[in-house]
């Protein structure tokens, strides 16, 4: 009998790798076997038993129905399930032509990636066509500033990880060399106090605003990082807090210090971007400096049918303070984020999608210096010693301190705001 690592079922089913996990920790799907490392291992029965969830998820069964189905042996059930499967086939079987039809009209129409691009084919081709280093940077940038999502589903289609596509997009760095740059990314970042700008007080008024809470909330801390916000909530509300995050070594730290604090937090490596959870699941959604990884329109969107009725969805947003930037601002957020918005845009995007506003208020300029700048240009110093003569390292603290430098000299026009917003009922 055959057996599969999670990579290789999860690649299997075109699942990530995260639900998975998602799936073993419900006990809808528990790994038949281990390897002497204890490593997970399906068998064929676990393949069979997936296939079913896919056919019932795609159905649009919850995974609490999907839980009692599985259990269930009546006659009826499985004839009812096979004319399902037969159907979901029809339906997978469509839509692979339409991909293929669009992946080709796309392909036609802008000399889009076709099928079977990867990263390495991807980088053959570039430095085919004559583009060097500086290129690919501009390539990339640009378009970052035209399509984030579609700059986000592109490095993605190339088999990039969910960390390693948001770094690119962060750094807007070409792929070549990305690994060794997230490397010494994550090497700046991961011990910092914080992972963005923000501040204790400024999580406890926002958590002041959120007024209406059932007496026991379900929280998801979505983009947790090192847990800094996570632990807060836990201290102040009676609350089941999942906490999830793309980055391991983050998450472990967050585990270690609610261990130490006595905290009911539960950790799961998750990808926003695949988040297996059923509509409705949580009472209060918490964003601290990672909602704009989604993107803000998206994040509002993809985010409001996971809260219960009246749930309360609180994130931060980098915003101009002001319409009309001076011109080197205007230039430089072009380049890092041009899907930058003013405070007053996003609350009017924010009832577009459906929420209504429970209050909202500017960060102060302390929250970019205290736990986020000064240690960080701190650290900084020590690693370019220590890296010295490394280009992708380098490159990495030049824009980290290019960054502390545009806020040092614009910070009055531009900074984080904090938006805390009540799901509205639909209309």
């Amino acid at each position: 009998m055959g057996t599969f690592r999670i990579t290789e079922l999860a690649k299997r089913f075109g699942l990530a790798r995260s639900t998975l996990l998602h799936y073993d920790h419900l006990g809808l799907l528990k790994p038949g076997a281990r390897t002497a490392a204890d490593y997970r291992l399906y068998t064929e029965a676990d393949l069979v038993r997936l296939e079913r969830i896919c056919a019932f998820r795609e159905a649009g069964l919850g995974l609490a129905d999907i839980a009692l189905l599985l259990d269930s042996d009546g006659e009826e059930t499985g004839i009812l399930e096979r004319r399902l499967r037969e159907i979901g086939q029809e339906v997978a079987s469509l839509r692979a032509q339409q991909r293929v039809l669009a992946g080709m009209l796309r392909t036609a129409a802008a000399g889009s990636s076709a099928p079977g691009l990867d990263g390495e084919l991807w980088l053959e081709l570039r430095r085919a066509c004559g583009f060097d280093r500086e290129a690919m940077v501009r390539w990339h940038r640009e378009f970052e500033r035209r399509s984030p999502r579609g700059h986000h589903d592109f490095l993605t289609g190339l088999g990039l990880s969910e960390s390693e596509v948001v770094h690119i997009r962060m750094l807007t760095k070409n792929i070549e060399g990305n690994r060794e740059a997230m490397k010494f990314f994550n090497e700046l970042f991961d011990e910092l106090p914080r992972q963005g700008p923000g501040s204790d007080e400024s999580t406890v008024r926002a958590l002041g605003l959120a007024k209406g809470l059932p007496a026991k909330p379900r929280v998801l801390d979505m983009g947790c990082g090192s847990g800094r916000p996570t632990r807060i909530l836990a201290r102040r509300l009676d609350a089941a807090i999942l906490a999830i995050d793309s980055r391991r070594p983050l998450l472990d730290r967050l585990a270690g210090n609610a261990a130490l604090e006595g905290l009911g937090i539960e950790t799961r490596e998750l990808s926003m971007f695949d988040m297996p959870f059923d509509p409705e699941s949580f009472d209060l959604i918490w964003a601290e400096g990672s909602l704009f990884i989604l993107g803000l329109e998206r994040g509002l969107a993809e985010l409001r049918p996971l809260l219960a009725s009246g749930g309360i969805l609180a994130f931060t947003e980098l915003c101009l303070f002001e319409a009309d930037p001076p011109a080197e601002l205007r230039r430089w957020f072009d380049e890092v984020y041009p899907d930058v918005k003013t405070v007053e845009q996003v609350r009017v995007l924010s009832q577009e999608a459906g929420y209504e506003p429970m209050g909202d208020f500017k960060l102060p300029d302390s929250v970019w210096w205290d736990d986020y700048y000064t240690p960080m240009l701190a650290k900084i110093e020590v690693l370019k010693a220590r890296n010295s003569g490394v280009l992708e390292a380098q490159e990495v603290y030049a824009r980290c301190q290019l960054e502390a430098q545009m806020h040092c000299k614009h910070s009055k026009h531009y900074g984080y705001a904090f938006f805390v917003l009540r799901k509205a009922p639909s209309p």
